[in-house]
């Protein structure tokens, strides 16, 4: 009986699907509504309506402001999911596999990574700082920022990583994008403004550039820093080994 219920309500599903792909508009058509009104709006009035020079940072912080609130909070449940099933890891205790292994790191690896990943943390911020003027943005940044530490955690092994990143430290930045949604936000309600309206009424032309910029940069940041510090939560909690745990006890 589940069974059958099971496969009528995907059917159901499967039909509906197939009614809306029906009513879609052919793809690449001259009529379609990207072409139509949706790109010339955002290329002609862009920066005007969304107040920021990279139209494409004006599109994902203010005209799909809200859709880009909701995909921080989608990575932050990703890491709540993932802490709540495999716990996080012990400051100096916790091991990986990598850890555990007869192999050393070669002392290339090791000489080219202690150079390499200042310049890669840097190129990061410069992305997630240049994210509203111009190429860049906090997803990129955040991104690199994430790769460079879970790299030094491959070479220089878990507990050396989580000594130079303790959790104590990543707790309080793992919240940094929704926070940073939030607050500036509510500073556009507070002008009587929409919601994650950045260019605020009652301000001189001067003074209102500035804050828009001010904004949209702080959103990018806490965008970049709390993305990068979720991902390397996640990688950290995934990398534990409990098994490792148990033996450096026993010793």
């Amino acid at each position: 009986m589940k069974k059958a219920l099971v496969l009528m309500a995907l059917a159901l599903i499967a039909v509906v699907f197939i009614y809306a792909i029906g009513k879609m508009p052919p793809m690449n058509g001259k009529d379609t509504p990207d072409k139509t009104h949706v790109v010339p709006r955002y290329l002609e009035k862009g920066e005007e309506e969304a107040g920021a020079r990279n139209i494409i940072t004006g599109i994902i912080l203010n005209y799909r402001g809200y859709d880009t609130m909701g995909e921080t909070t989608v990575i932050f449940s990703a890491l709540a999911a993932v802490i709540a099933l495999l716990d996080r890891e012990k400051r100096r205790r916790s091991r990986s596999s990598v850890d555990a292994s007869k192999v050393e790191t070669s002392t290339v690896v090791r000489t080219v990574a202690r150079f390499v990943l200042p310049v890669v943390v840097l190129f990061a911020v410069y992305t997630i700082l240049h994210g509203e003027p111009s190429a860049g943005g906090g997803f990129q940044g955040g991104a690199i920022i994430g790769a460079s530490i879970i790299i030094f955690a491959l070479v220089w092994g878990l507990p050396e990583a989580t000594d130079r990143m303790p959790l104590g430290a990543r707790l309080p930045l793992e919240s940094s994008a929704m926070l940073a949604f939030l607050a500036m936000g509510v500073i556009g309600l507070a002008y009587g403004v929409h919601f994650l309206t950045f260019i605020l009424p009652g301000l001189s032309a001067g003074v209102a550039e500035t804050v828009r910029s001010l904004m949209l940069t702080v959103i990018e940041a806490g965008i970049g820093v709390g993305g990068g510090i979720i991902f390397v939560s996640i990688v950290f909690a995934m990398m534990r080994e409990d098994r490792y745990e148990l033996q450096q006890d026993r010793k």
